[in-house]
């Protein structure tokens, strides 16, 4: 009992002593306040990275699915038909195949911005003549519609290729695989090591095909003549011209003959600008909305990616003279190749035209012609 007694005593004592369990009200330092946060933003940032690895990997794998589904195609239209699609064939929806699934053509990884574009791979220009080569490239991540391996030069190499993924390209063999390679991988431009890229990678093993488009530098646009000055029919007289800035007609108005020679000028027809086109591709140096404009004596059309953006059509000396500017500017990504084309038309015969096509942008307002080295031409 006495034990017992004493225990008790002591506890009572303790508690007098120490008092009952107290919560630490000590808060923390700035250190330890430094500390939790820097670890906080470290976590974040893991994880921020995490998620952006992750974003960008299911993007990859998505646009190397697009190529996939784009090679089953291709090879359902080879057996079919008997025969390998070309470019064009590849490019607008291999027929039946894929001409309804127009998403397959876009790349996941392609800019918001560069959305308005319709395919966002480049073609082999000769897939047609390959041969059961499974080595060669059909499609892949690109900025022009086809790419051409012989003609052009590293710097346009590289900026009509577009390595979207951590600096690699999805690309499209023969054999329907899909695998990721870097622009110096397929570069047929490559000064040691191009011709054996360009032989095993690009060029086909037979038969005839003009992959450069033999426009000496490679600017321009195709220019395509009809005499008649009613349609686009027949075989046109072609040139490629440096310049959409045709400023013929009266001495008094544009201060040049009238009879400036042009392709398929006769005794009969001395004006031959009556029916005309200007086809090719054109690209930007900065990415912001671009406003098309146009003058011409009588008619003229311009279409960006297949949209028409601008008509014009005026008669007589002083109505000819205007210049109309296309209503909605059409938003342009720096470096990426378009599809341009340009349309003209001349009302009345034997007597001179002029067209002029410009441009204009934000941080340019002033209408200016479109530089030559902005444009390349259509393949002939």
């Amino acid at each position: 009992m006495r034990n017992k007694t004493l225990v008790g005593v002591a506890l009572l004592r303790s508690v007098e002593t120490h008092g009952p369990a107290r919560k630490n009200s000590r808060g923390f330092s700035l250190i330890e306040l430094l500390v939790v946060m820097v670890v906080i933003v470290i976590l974040v940032s893991i994880t921020s990275w995490g998620i952006s690895l992750a974003n960008t990997s299911a993007k990859t794998n998505h646009c190397a699915n697009n190529l996939r589904q784009i090679g089953i195609a291709f090879h359902r239209f080879q057996h079919a038909f008997g025969k390998t699609p070309d470019a064009n064939t590849v490019l607008n929806g291999l027929g039946e195949y894929l001409e309804t699934q127009s998403l397959i053509y876009i790349c996941p990884a392609v800019p918001k911005a560069a959305l308005g574009i319709n395919v966002s791979y480049g073609v082999n220009p000769c897939v047609h003549r390959l041969l059961a080569e499974s080595a060669k490239v059909v499609a892949l991540d690109a900025n022009a519609d086809t790419l051409d391996y012989e003609g052009l030069d590293t710097a346009l190499w590289e900026t009509d290729t577009a390595p979207r993924h951590l600096d690699m390209m999805n690309v499209l063999f023969y054999d329907g695989h899909v695998d990721r390679h870097s622009v110096e991988e397929l570069n047929p431009y490559a000064p040691t090591t191009g011709e054996q890229i360009r032989t095993a990678r690009w060029k086909p093993d037979v038969g005839d095909c003009q992959c450069s488009n033999s426009y000496g530098n490679g600017y321009g646009l195709l220019g395509e003549y009809w005499a008649d000055p009613n349609e686009w029919t027949g075989p046109p007289v072609q040139r490629i011209e440096p310049s959409m800035y045709f400023p013929f007609g009266a001495t008094g108005l544009y201060g040049v003959p009238s009879n400036i020679p042009l392709p398929g000028a006769t005794a009969d027809n001395p004006y031959p600008l009556k029916t005309a086109k200007f086809r090719g591709q054109i690209k930007a140096d900065s990415s912001e909305p671009y406003t098309f404009h146009g003058c011409s004596d009588n008619r003229v059309w311009i279409f960006v990616n297949g949209t028409q953006v601008l008509e014009t059509q005026m008669d007589g000396a002083g109505g000819v003279m205007t210049w109309f500017a296309s209503t909605t500017p059409v938003s342009l990504v720096s470096g990426r190749w378009v599809d341009f084309e340009v349309r003209y038309l001349e009302h009345g015969s034997g007597s001179p035209s002029h067209l002029m096509v410009q441009w204009s942008c934000p941080s340019s307002p002033t209408r200016t012609t479109i530089p030559t080295s902005n444009m390349r031409p259509a393949r002939r």
